[in-house]
């Protein structure tokens, strides 16, 4: 989802104003009508509330999803950047009998929520660490009293034992965790907070959860449902191409190399005059680490391209500083490492430049689809060199918890009966606070801890040796694989794009046109041919690898999801010969 376009608006942008609430009233089924001041578009609760929006039809996804909430299932949605993720809780706390909580990664995201919601007269309470206590109380209070209908607040107040009851008191009727995917990509890394939002569901009540975001493949859908605890979850999935956005690779092999890449897309080269035109417009350059954002920035200024660089260890103030500039079309180019992006909104982005290749497909697909908004056209240009991606998957890796962390943990318990705190845990045990929150979740599963009031405790005894860790077995296979494919995509010679959706479950008719591959026509020695039955999204076994789904097939290979072992690339000439593959 884009951060700060709260899926309102006719193109995904901010709600007109308009449609102001003259009455409430309750039907039969307990369900929260609205009575618009201007005549409905249809008839049913669900159109009178898209109105009160100020929107005339449901754009794809958003009924569906709504449809489930409302007979109480849990939902997990996949929907591209400006599809209306975010109107989809903003609905359900006009329809549903209770409010809704929101949990939310990050503060600008939510202050620009709520102002797109001021707009169409809807008042929503924030609370996170910006705010003092008296006032988080009273925003929780607000809710309570049933004064405001939507709460925003991030992971970590979910873990204060006051808020979190404060929270229960108001008796929510739904949680929604806006940018879902950061569970997977962030809970076990620098924002341990989210593993624990499952469990506050139970603190909560037990509401119905939406969890919703713009990329997740089928791994990592799974693992939204298994971390938030998901039940049976109505999983809806719409959109992921985005045919505005041209697809290419410039593979270099010299570190200096990258930079001169950059150069010739942004200012051109002026000794080649067959050299194609420089990009124009505003754009982003990503970068993996903070001291190459610096460098890029100042490599570009030094050469008359307005740039600035944007990082998480940037003061507040420079940080909005750049973003404005960037908004107002004073800065050129914003260099920035993956902290730029969620909460930004700018929809004239006409090109996004990796300088370096993200650990996996997912975080290159949300970072790439940041230009392009508008629905424009824009391009999306990925600077590849090979040697770069081992350090791409060591400082995207997410930790495996060991037997060795069990038994420090274990020890860490023994002889508090009333428990510690995760921040006293990771502590006593010289662990990192993400290896600590994904341990106790692993020793929750197994129910040899408990969690009450924000504190871990012991069941009884740990004995590591027979904890099982065949989870942690399949999510190593998986970080080692997810490399893989970032290589493969880097590399294929056929359709990115098809390359792309495929690997988001999805099929694509014909090779897009719009991608540096199909600048060439296809050359039919090169199609790939699977056997009967081997398609994208079907079901397989391998007699090594176990359970998995086709993800793609084309370069001569099938590219297969294992259940434990993740991603693999097979040949497809040995899959026919051999039998490698069998439908299920």
């Amino acid at each position: 989802m884009g951060p700060a376009a709260p899926a309102a608006g006719r193109a995904g942008g901010r709600p007109r104003p308009g449609g102001r609430v003259a009455a409430r009233r309750r039907d039969g089924r307990g369900v929260r009508a609205v009575a618009a001041r201007r005549p409905a578009p249809a008839e049913g609760p669900l159109e009178r509330a898209l109105a009160r929006f100020g929107h005339e039809a449901f754009r794809p996804g958003q009924r569906e999803a709504l449809e489930a909430l409302m007979s109480g299932r849990d939902v997990l949605t996949v929907l591209p950047t400006g599809a209306g993720k975010s109107l989809i809780f903003q609905l359900a706390a006009e329809l549903l009998e209770g409010p809704v909580v929101v949990v939310s990664p990050l503060i600008a995201l939510m202050r620009d929520q709520i102002d797109s919601l001021e707009e169409v007269g809807v008042e929503a309470a924030r609370i996170d660490s910006s705010r003092g206590d008296r006032v988080r109380r009273r925003e929780a209070a607000r809710l309570a009293s049933g004064e405001v209908r939507i709460a925003y607040c991030t992971p970590e107040q979910l873990e204060d034992d006051a808020m979190a009851e404060a929270l229960a008191g108001a008796r929510p009727a739904l949680l929604a965790v806006d940018e879902a995917h950061a569970l997977s990509h962030w809970g076990r890394s620098f924002r341990p907070a989210f593993l624990g939002v499952g469990a506050a569901a139970e603190r909560l009540g037990r509401p119905p959860i939406l969890a919703l975001t713009a990329t997740a493949g089928p791994w990592v859908r799974e693992d939204i449902v298994d971390t938030l605890r998901m039940r049976d979850p109505a999983t809806i999935v719409r959109g992921i191409d985005r045919p505005e956005l041209r697809l290419e690779v410039t593979r270099v092999e010299r570190v200096v190399d990258e930079l001169r890449a950059i150069g010739r897309l942004l200012v051109g080269d002026p000794g080649d005059p067959g050299a194609p035109a420089p990009l124009e417009g505003k754009g982003i350059v990503y970068t993996r680490t903070t001291r190459a954002a610096r460098e890029t920035a100042r490599w570009l200024r030094d050469r008359g391209v307005a740039a600035d660089y944007y990082h998480g260890r940037r003061s507040a103030r420079d940080r909005e500083r750049v973003q404005e500039a960037f908004d107002r079309g004073e800065v050129r180019v914003v260099v920035a490492t993956n902290a730029f992006g969620l909460g930004v909104d700018v929809p004239d982005v006409r090109f996004v430049i990796h300088r370096h290749a993200p650990g996996d497909l997912e975080a290159y697909w949300q970072e790439a689809g940041r230009a392009g908004r508008d629905g424009a056209p824009a391009r999306c240009v990925l600077v590849y060199r090979p040697a770069a991606l081992g350090q791409a998957a060591f400082m995207g890796g997410t930790p495996v918890v060991t037997r060795e962390d069990v038994a420090a943990l274990a020890e860490a318990l023994a002889g508090d009966g009333g428990g510690r705190s995760q921040r006293a845990l990771a502590e006593a045990a010289g662990m990192s606070a993400g290896r600590v929150a994904r341990a106790v979740e692993l020793l929750e599963d197994t129910g040899l801890v408990a969690r009450r009031r924000g504190r871990v405790r012991a069941a009884g005894p740990i004995d590591p040796a027979a904890v099982p860790l065949v989870d942690e077995a399949r999510r190593e296979a998986y970080e080692e694989s997810r490399i893989d494919v970032m290589r493969a995509y880097c590399e294929t010679d056929g359709c990115r794009r098809e390359f792309v959706l495929n690997f988001f479950g999805e099929e694509l008719a014909e090779r897009c046109g719009n991608c540096d591959n199909d600048d060439r026509p296809p050359d039919p020695a090169e199609a790939t041919e699977a056997p009967p039955g081997i398609v994208v999204g079907a079901a397989v076994r391998h007699p090594a690898f176990g359970r998995g789904t086709v993800q793609h097939v084309g370069d001569g290979a099938i590219t297969v999801m294992f259940d434990d072992e993740g991603y693999r690339s097979l040949s497809a000439e040995l899959v026919a010969e051999e039998g490698l593959l069998r439908p299920e």
